[in-house]
């Protein structure tokens, strides 16, 4: 019997709606200072627009001309729904979003890679994992069938991806419970409470709980040779078309400030910097965030994107979306494969 709360796809019922709809066309003109306005959607509390961040707080947009307001959003699929509206000009998400839409008529383009796995899994320390003979996968997944995991969001792409690394350790998730617990704060209680067995979590949860009050069921960030999601591009910055036509020096230039600002990330001095953008944006203290980003860091590694790393993406998507998409069609290929500056 199979026991998913709600259906795995129903966040992106959000995206069905709008079929039809995109917005974001028209060209942009500048303010009063000469800049070039522009609106970039993020997840609230999470790493995913971790270079937006740093764009912002670390001059890279405004050497760029761009006056960038960054407006948040819940989840991947409320920013693209936001896209379409024509609400935010640059929206994040994982190729299975960029699929949906593709399937209802839209037009996205996908502008950069983005950073790659940041997903373990953890249970409170009293969970026995008889399985488990060390952390690296497949760790001790094989005791979660019969448990209930819990996911940010039920059909998000941590939820896709938690059940494909427990499918890999041979899980049937047919007989696995998921349950979304939203994330940060309200993911921790979710296990805190007993209210799951495990969470498929990433930062800023890992830093919201004592390593004494959890336990790895698996680590894949630590291990990233053993894992199957070490190919995986978790979330990308994506534009309509339309914008993208109606504005390309713009884009451009917003392509550029986002190689910037992965150049300015990859500096081992500026690690510092990047840990206080973090504390700023993910509400952490200084020590914590530079914990997290030492963690982490390995995760973002370039902002280039190949067509065959675009094209091997597909195989993180649902079951009926894995059809590769053209490259040519859905990556903007002058900001994405090779460095536009």
């Amino acid at each position: 019997m199979k026991r998913t709360i709600a259906k795995a796809t129903a966040p992106l019922a959000a995206l069905a709606l709008l079929a039809g709809c995109a917005g974001g066309g028209g060209e942009i003109e500048a303010n009063a200072d000469g800049q070039i306005p522009l609106k970039v959607g993020y997840q609230e509390q999470a790493i995913l627009s971790l270079v937006d961040w740093v764009a912002a707080d670390h001059g890279q947009f405004e050497d760029r001309n761009l006056d960038v307001e960054l407006i948040p959003n819940s989840s991947g699929q409320n920013a693209v729904a936001a896209g379409m509206r024509g609400e935010i000009d640059v929206m994040y998400g994982p190729q299975s979003n960029i699929v949906t839409a593709v399937e209802q008529g839209e037009c996205f383009k996908v502008l950069t890679s983005g950073h790659r796995n940041i997903i373990d899994f953890v249970a409170l320390p009293g969970l026995d994992l008889p399985s488990k003979e060390s952390d690296a996968f497949p760790g001790g997944l094989a005791d979660l069938q019969g448990k209930r995991v819990g996911v940010p969001n039920l059909g998000s792409a941590t939820d896709r991806n938690a059940r494909l690394v427990l499918e890999e350790a041979g899980v049937d998730t047919d007989q696995v419970t998921f349950i979304a617990v939203g994330i940060g704060p309200t993911a921790i209680t979710s296990l805190e409470n007993n209210e799951v067995d495990a969470l498929a979590w990433f930062p800023p949860e890992t830093a919201l709980m004592e390593p004494d009050d959890y336990q790895y069921v698996v680590d894949l960030v630590g291990n990233p040779e053993q894992s199957p999601l070490s190919d995986v591009i978790i979330s990308s910055p994506v534009m309509t078309c339309d914008f993208i036509e109606s504005n390309p020096e713009t884009t451009m230039e917003y392509c550029k400030a986002q190689w910037d600002a992965w150049d300015f990330i990859g500096r081992e001095e500026n690690a510092d910097a990047v840990a206080t953008t973090l504390a700023k944006y993910l509400n952490l203290d200084q020590a914590a965030a530079a914990t997290m980003w030492e963690t982490y860091s390995s995760a973002f590694v370039t902002p280039q994107l190949t067509p065959a790393e675009w094209e091997a993406q597909a195989a993180f998507n649902a079951p009926e979306q894995q059809t590769p998409l053209p490259y040519e069609e859905t990556v903007h290929a002058a900001c994405a494969e090779s460095d536009p500056r």
